[in-house]
């Protein structure tokens, strides 16, 4: 009997179809997660770069607009607006032309007639407008024609002091207020690039200067600086379009000679009860010469404008007065044009009378005359400055020098001062 084979069943194949499709799911999944990532990181790093590009933008917006106000403080005199210390001015938004960008800028001044600080805030002109800031530290540069109470520009003619109690210069500035107690200092310097004579007792409050030699012995509250280097200080030019063209009538007794065809100028007081008075009430003159004489007065009243008298030939006011009604010497300049080398020059400090017409408590103008020497003819005060080719104060008139007068150099950056500030 044949056997009967026992037939096994086959083994039964194993099923993966189950496990595929989950780690498919899972590599989707994580690389989902990756591509978010990836766009993530990458917007946060385009939002990064936008902030670091808005940033810098507003950077350079705001040392642009750092050098604009530097650049322009020459003609706007902004230290002006901040005398006092710590006392501050916050200027508007302005807007650059180059590029839409706006800055603001903010000034303190730090100390009385010292350091202003200067703080500028700059924004991009983007949508996220950034905000940077930079500040720096200013301050003033001698300069200009009115450096000195009184300055001496030919170094072929001498200078002369008189002897008179009391300083014969001194300063003050007229930034803060009128000449007196706080506002009173000893910077009324002297510079001459001649030689300078002293006659008897002189105190000078400041600096003396010569280049030539000295006669007599002053004293001087500052440093005397012998063989002086040569100082340059020339004349402006005339002004074109011919001499002034009509004059209004001055009020009092007295006489005027005028002519707009040769440029002379003259007023005469006739006895002393009525004061003769010529009042100037525009902003610009041009005369060939100028006589004030037997009293009368050359008044100046155009408010807050500066006025200018421009004079080719002579000037002449030796007995009589400069009446600046602002009391500011730096609204009333009278300048020597030209290159005439005519006569001397005189000036007398009686400025504005009091209500009897008799005393005169001081005349406020800066005079600039380099070709012309300057002499003073009474021991009159005199506030603001003057320019010569060579000056006499043999009278005695006290001079205070007006320190706003000074700053024609403008205001400069300190080296190392500037630096951002952090938000």
């Amino acid at each position: 009997m044949t056997p009967v084979e026992t037939l096994e069943p086959a083994p039964r194949a194993r099923r993966t179809g189950g496990f595929v499709l989950p780690m498919v799911v899972i590599a989707l999944a994580v690389m989902g997660v990756l591509a978010i990532a990836i766009l993530a990181t990458s917007g946060d790093e385009r939002e990064a770069s936008l902030a670091v590009q808005e940033g810098t933008r507003s950077f350079f917006a705001a040392d642009a607009g750092l050098n604009h106000v530097v650049a322009q403080w020459p003609d706007s005199n902004y230290d002006t607006r901040v005398v006092a210390a710590g006392s501050s001015y916050t200027f508007a938004w302005r807007t650059l032309p180059e590029n839409g960008a706006t800055y603001r800028a903010v000034i303190q001044r730090l100390e009385a007639n010292g350091p202003i600080s200067l703080s500028v805030d700059g924004r991009s002109a983007a949508a996220r407008r950034g905000l940077r800031t930079i500040q720096a530290i200013l301050h003033s540069v001698p300069g200009g024609p009115f450096e000195y109470a009184l300055f001496g520009a030919s170094p072929s003619l001498n200078s002369k002091f008189g002897a008179i109690p009391g300083p014969q210069t001194d300063s003050y500035d007229s930034r803060i207020g009128p000449y007196g107690g706080a506002n009173q200092s000893l910077e009324g310097n002297v510079y001459t690039n001649g030689s300078i004579a002293i006659n008897g007792p002189t105190y000078i409050g400041g600096n003396l200067s010569y280049g030539g030699g000295l006669t007599g012995s002053p004293t001087v509250s500052g440093t005397v600086t012998s063989a002086a280097p040569y100082k340059s200080n020339p004349s402006v030019p005339c002004p074109a379009g011919g001499y002034t063209a009509s004059l209004p009538a001055p009020t009092g007794s007295g006489t005027m000679s005028y002519s707009s065809a040769t440029g002379n100028l003259t007023i005469q007081q006739s006895g002393s009860s009525n004061p003769y008075v010529l009042t100037l009430t525009g902003t610009s003159y041009h005369f060939n010469t100028v006589k004030v004489k037997s009293g009368a007065t050359l008044a100046v009243s155009a408010g807050t404008q500066h006025v200018d008298i421009y004079v080719e030939g002579l000037w002449q006011s030796d007995g009589s007065h400069i009446n600046n009604v602002s009391r500011n010497p730096t609204l009333l300049t009278i300048w020597g044009c030209g290159s005439s080398t005519a006569s001397p020059w005189t000036v007398m400090g009686g400025g504005q009378p009091d209500e009897d017409n008799q005393a005169y408590n001081g005349a406020y103008f800066a005079m600039h005359a380099p070709n012309h020497p300057v002499t003073t003819s009474h021991p009159y005060d005199m506030y603001g400055a003057i320019v010569g080719a060579s000056f006499d104060d043999s009278p005695g008139a006290h001079i205070h020098y007006d320190k706003a007068l000074g700053v024609g150099g403008g205001f400069t950056l300190i080296p190392g001062s500037w630096a951002e500030v952090a938000h």
